[in-house]
């Protein structure tokens, strides 16, 4: 599995992209190869290749282990992320348009016959966050991502604010998703990279979310409760530096 660094310019037009589940979006190329992005940072090319090669590479660096100065890990992250071979230019995609892609990425198999179609990909999931609610005062929201560093959450306003369209999860969710690879399937995400970044958010009261139970996807287990800020979201005080969750 090759990860890629997406070029500048795209990463700060996938700022203004709704997300398709948590820390991550679909992407095209102008070939029309289809891609997942994480974090809006890093592209991986959806093919019947992606998933058969392990990559050994992830798990050898030093900013994705607990212990690590918050400082010294962005900086370590940056050196890895700027020696990641660069994406073709990419656009948004939905997954209607990467079904095709998806379903040979994540069920490479061998034939000894004719296969069966692509199944249809239905233009909405069923029971996915259906309902509305809106914060109260003491609501505390939590978000994993696969990366130290986000896209979504801009630390650098007074006060902070946390990127319209963008996934989490309330804090009953935490004891169920103790591991960035937990949280994978609990949050049945395509990011197969595990999100061991923890976000601690305290939205402004009254916030509008949409909410519901996370339903199985992408050949994850699902299960969790899911919220999404449908709106640019003011936090009610500083954000801290996320928690560093093992991986396994």
């Amino acid at each position: 599995m090759q990860l890629l660094r997406l070029q500048n310019a795209d990463q700060y037009a996938f700022d203004d992209v709704a997300e398709v589940a948590m820390d991550c979006h679909l992407a095209q190329s102008r070939r029309d190869e289809f891609y997942l992005v994480i974090g809006g940072r890093v592209g991986i090319v959806l093919n019947e290749r992606t998933f058969i090669e392990p990559n050994g590479e992830l798990f050898a660096q030093p900013w994705l282990r607990g212990g690590v100065r918050a400082e010294e890990r962005l900086g370590i992250f940056e050196n890895w992320l700027g020696r990641l071979e660069a994406a073709p230019n990419l656009s948004a995609a939905t997954p209607v348009q990467a079904w095709q892609s998806f379903w040979n990425a994540f069920g490479p198999v061998i034939p000894i016959g004719p296969l069966a179609p692509t199944p249809f990909r239905p233009s909405w999931i069923y029971g996915h966050l259906p309902f509305s609610t809106n914060t109260q005062p003491e609501t505390i929201i939590y978000r994993w991502e696969a990366f130290p560093t986000s896209r979504r959450i801009d630390r650098t306003t007074n006060p902070p604010t946390i990127a319209a369209e963008t996934y989490a999860s309330p804090a009953s969710e935490a004891p169920f998703a103790p591991t960035g690879f937990a949280a994978v399937a609990r949050f049945a995400l395509p990011n197969l990279l595990p999100a061991c970044f923890r976000w601690e958010l305290q939205p402004a009261a009254g916030t509008p979310l949409e909410c519901g139970a996370s339903v199985p996807l992408y050949g994850q287990s699902g299960g969790g409760v899911e919220v999404k800020f449908v709106n640019l979201t003011q936090n009610r005080c500083p954000i801290a530096d996320p928690i560093v969750l093992p991986a396994l």
